[in-house]
């Protein structure tokens, strides 16, 4: 009977993507989050169980006197594609740029109230009563992203298939964001202490993303270290526009550093200079 050598064995384990959870997972733990791998949830509408590759959590500020903390959980799905991954690009239209509101974040109030006349008040909702939109880095991009291909080989040539992809990456991220958010937002809105909880569903990948410019008259290719996507979906009690990151493993440090980082230390310093904008309902 034939047995694998070990050079076979590891080649085996590298092809599967296995390697490369973990080496995602060991990259995290290096920013001080604490690291879960293959974490299980509950898929509601299929009644199921899933996984996710990898979930990293970190609190990133806490305020004793006012019992409120600020927490960063990555939820991220690895996959090690051999074929490059495209996304089109265009220029966000004025609701993108200027009314829309991402669900990704948790805040301890739903919304915030702003006194009209008399008993009236406008619902405001945090992201924007708290000024982040010019804190986070896909609200300060011009462009957005539309569709997304893998680039594969078919006989002699080679074509663009988008064929099961969003099912399998951008459904399932979104089944576990509302599965995590139920769980954060009884922390969140909790009678002693609150919490803001920041997800940032994300999908890594080894190499080869690009991103297909369309807005001028010659189109251009560029390879990115980072492209987000917002898709809107309706299935079961999936409502709204959800969000990926899309982060090669390159660019992982930055991504945390710069994206990431940059955004909730922009809320963390909320918390140190007016937490009551945090907590109170009127704004």
């Amino acid at each position: 009977m034939n047995k694998p050598t070990e050079a076979q064995i590891i080649a085996a384990l590298e092809q599967s993507g296995y390697l490369f959870e973990q080496d995602v997972a060991t990259r995290l733990e290096t920013f001080g989050f604490h690291v879960e791998t293959n974490w299980a949830f509950l898929d509601s509408e299929q009644e199921k169980s899933r996984e996710i590759d990898v979930r990293a959590i970190r609190e990133v500020a806490k305020d004793e006197t006012n019992k409120i903390q600020i927490f960063v959980e990555l939820l991220v799905e690895c996959k090690a594609f051999d074929s490059p991954l495209v996304f089109l690009e265009r220029p966000k239209n004025q609701r993108e740029q200027i009314h829309a509101v991402p669900g990704e974040y948790i805040f301890p109030r739903k919304h915030y109230r702003k006194k009209l006349t008399g008993n009236s008040y406008h619902e405001i909702a945090p992201f924007v009563h708290l000024g982040l939109r010019n804190k986070h880095y896909y609200f300060q991009e011009p462009k957005k992203a539309t569709q997304f291909s893998k680039i594969v080989h078919k006989g002699k040539d080679w074509v663009a298939n988008h064929e099961g992809i969003y099912d399998s990456l951008i459904l399932p991220m979104a089944k576990l964001l509302e599965f995590r958010k139920a769980d954060a937002l009884k922390f969140a809105r909790g009678p002693d202490w609150k919490a803001v909880w920041l997800f940032f569903p994300m999908v890594v990948l080894r190499d080869h993303l690009f991103a297909y410019d369309l807005s001028g008259a010659e189109r251009t290719l560029d390879q990115r270290g980072r492209v987000t996507f917002v898709r809107h979906l309706e299935s079961g009690n999936l409502k709204g526009f959800y969000m990926t990151d899309f982060v090669t493993f390159d660019y992982l440090d930055q991504y945390v550093q710069n994206e990431v980082s940059g955004f909730s230390e922009a809320v963390a310093e909320l918390l140190t200079t007016n937490p009551r904008a945090l907590l109170d309902e009127d704004a």
